[in-house]
């Protein structure tokens, strides 16, 4: 017997709706599909009403009506008041285009079937787009039995779709759990919070979308004056995009001729180079002569620093003749500064690849690593979110150094690097003291260099008024010679 050729043709897609969060659609995969039944649950004070609400004023500044039902929940003058600190809050839109119910009455009186009749009536005489349920919880508590609470379920999910109505319904629970309004909506969405130590984050996560492909895993989020903004986590980002960085034959200069010269011209565009070193060997100031030779060429550059703050970066620039201030006006240089206290990493990186994709940046360098580390706070998530971070960099050509601190005075010990430097960089260069007579002073190797030869010895590194300064290969002799020359050129004692 033939099988007939199925010859279903999907009519009348339904349409995406856009959430009016920064960021949530990307983590939904578009946006909700509409005229659908979604629950947002959290515990207490996870956020809830606000993404709900915001959502609600951000479609209803466009013209669409929203109403708010509320069960067991604050007063609706309350509400609007907490509502009220935030910008997406348009007071003439209360009453207007956001309308507001009380359906604990009828629920607590004629129980779920009469509080279905009221969701009914409201949706046939207003003709909401959106429908936001507040205090949720109290639809389960108030239920007989699980198979009525299913059937009520059922019921509403076919109600909204009927009346064209996106329904989100919010409940201060946690977890992926089999009850019935968990299996029985269109999207469950969670909101949370992390705790390490004294710190503590907002996190979103998706749990199912019926009709669209959102982003897996957990998100952060942060709350401030305009509401809600979402940060999709990096490496679900770049999983999901799965774009391929391009290979380039070009090379980009250090701005230093000696260690151009050990290196071959320098490293290949787009390309990842650590700058491993002890404290106070010049790692900085290496990465901000790379930085000035790209605006001297014209290239848009940028700093993402954690210690030294922009004024400091400057001064300590201009010690060694390099002047940044101009560039920094003109805008072609830019410095992200943040201390590496209780700052979000995917905010961080947010605003890294925002700049370099607005400012076409080609040059950037990351002056601390240990501090971007530290923010870090999921134990285990540091080399995904570098793998991620790098793999977008290098999509975008941006030739990238970063300066990464050894935490002793001495020769490099085996397991110094025993962080994620050698599969995620393609440059390692070891910034070193040597001690000669009780005296320590600084030497430059090169680790590993792809895509290049390179003179492999332990070379001489000297800083003096005009910058760093690369000489001959390491010998007691030569470093002596090098020391005196340099001192008579600084007139240092």
């Amino acid at each position: 017997m033939k099988t007939s050729q199925n010859n279903f043709q999907v009519k009348n897609r339904v349409s995406l709706l856009s959430s009016g969060v920064a960021g949530f659609d990307e983590v939904l995969g578009g946006g909700f599909p509409r005229h659908s039944l979604y629950l947002i649950q959290g515990l207490a004070g996870s956020g809830k009403t606000t993404l709900a609400c915001q959502i609600g004023f951000d479609h209803a500044a466009k013209g669409e009506k929203v109403l708010i039902l509320t069960l067991i929940a604050e007063t609706h003058g309350k509400m609007l008041n907490h509502l009220s600190n935030f910008s997406f809050f348009k007071e003439e839109l209360v009453g207007k285009n956001i309308l507001m119910f009380s359906g604990y009455n009828e629920l607590s009186k004629g129980g779920l079937d009469a509080l279905l009749q009221l969701i009914t009536e409201m949706l046939a005489k207003h003709s909401a787009g959106i429908l936001i349920i507040d205090g949720f919880r109290a639809v389960r508590d108030s239920s007989a039995s699980t198979i009525n609470l299913s059937e009520f379920m059922l019921s509403l999910n076919s109600l909204v779709s009927s009346m064209s109505c996106t329904t989100f319904l919010l409940s201060p629970t946690e977890g992926n759990v089999a009850d019935s309004e968990n299996t029985l909506v269109d999207g469950l969405i969670e909101l949370s919070q992390y705790e390490k130590g004294m710190q503590l984050i907002r996190e979103i996560k998706v749990f199912k979308i019926r009709g669209g492909k959102h982003l897996l895993g957990r998100h952060v989020f942060e709350v401030g004056s305009d509401g809600i903004v979402v940060y999709p986590r990096l490496e679900a980002i770049s999983t999901a995009g799965r774009t391929i960085d391009g290979a380039s034959d070009d090379f980009v200069g250090f701005g230093i001729l000696g260690w151009n010269k050990i290196t071959k011209g320098g490293v290949n565009k787009g390309s990842t180079t650590e700058l491993l070193g002890n404290p106070g060997v010049g790692k900085t100031l290496m990465g901000l002569h790379f930085i000035y030779e790209g605006l001297q060429r014209g290239e848009a550059c940028l700093i993402v620093g954690f210690y030294e703050s922009p004024p400091r970066l400057i001064a300590k620039a201009r010690n060694i003749n390099i002047h940044l201030a101009e560039y920094i006006d003109s805008g072609q240089l830019q410095i992200i500064w943040n201390p590496p206290l209780e700052i979000s990493v995917d905010a961080l990186a947010h605003q890294i690849l925002e700049n370099v994709e607005q400012r076409k940046v080609s040059r950037l360098l990351v002056d601390g690593m240990d501090g971007l580390l530290d923010i870090i706070m999921h134990i285990g998530r540091a080399r995904s979110f570098l793998t991620a971070l790098v793999n977008e960099l290098r999509c975008r050509q941006v030739t990238t150094f970063v300066t990464r601190e050894l935490p002793y005075i001495g020769k490099m010990q085996d397991n110094c690097d025993s962080g994620p430097s050698s599969i995620l960089y393609e440059n390692i260069m070891l910034l070193q003291y040597v001690e000669i007579s009780g005296v320590n002073h600084r030497q430059i190797a090169v680790l590993k260099l792809r895509q290049n030869s390179y003179d492999s010895a332990n070379h001489i590194m000297l800083i003096s008024d005009n910058g760093v300064s690369i000489g001959s290969r390491v010998s007691i002799e030569k470093l002596a010679q090098e020391i005196v020359k340099t001192n008579a050129v600084t007139n240092e004692p």
